[in-house]
């Protein structure tokens, strides 16, 4: 019995250590400058959307921005400066990639900041899955719902 316990505590902590190293491959492999080349919705419906993400920024405003993430403390930005944009401007971020737990693939977390590093929107935050990340690719998807019908928004990003 105390050996058959000894070997689940030990594979329990092994399991925690794996994971921690693939959050921070995935933090490494994030680190850096990615243009946010197009962003997609999935529905059943067919028509034309307004869709918003991010503190209601219209996707067609942030398609073809330049997104820049630093690893060593989890910082980042992006600049709006599209005419369709009411909001122009860096916007500054936090992320972070927290650990896989229970199995669901990772996540990027972002939460706005401003110049400070100070949340600007009483710190709230936006969960997101990585669903794909490669060298030069990464995309994103990102649950909402408009108009009672559920999107699932795809991101995708090419690293520069």
């Amino acid at each position: 019995m105390k050996t058959s316990f000894t070997l689940l505590i030990c594979a329990l902590l092994l399991s925690c250590g794996a994971s921690d190293k693939l959050t921070r491959a995935a933090e490494n492999s994030i680190n850096g400058v990615w243009i946010l080349k197009e962003v997609n919705y999935d529905t059943n419906r067919k028509g034309t959307y307004n869709i918003s993400i991010l503190d209601n920024i219209p996707s067609t405003c942030i398609e073809d921005t330049n997104w820049e993430f630093i690893a060593n403390n989890n910082t980042g930005s992006y600049a709006l400066s599209g005419s369709s944009c009411s909001t122009k401007g860096i916007q500054n971020f936090i992320w972070s990639v927290p650990k896989e737990m229970y199995g669901f693939n990772h996540s990027i977390i972002l939460k706005p900041v401003n110049k400070k590093m100070k949340s600007v929107t009483n710190n709230k935050g936006y969960r997101m899955q990585l669903y794909e990340l490669e060298a030069t690719t990464m995309i994103w998807s990102y649950d909402t719902i408009v108009e009672g019908e559920k999107f699932t928004l795809m991101l995708s990003f090419t690293k520069q």
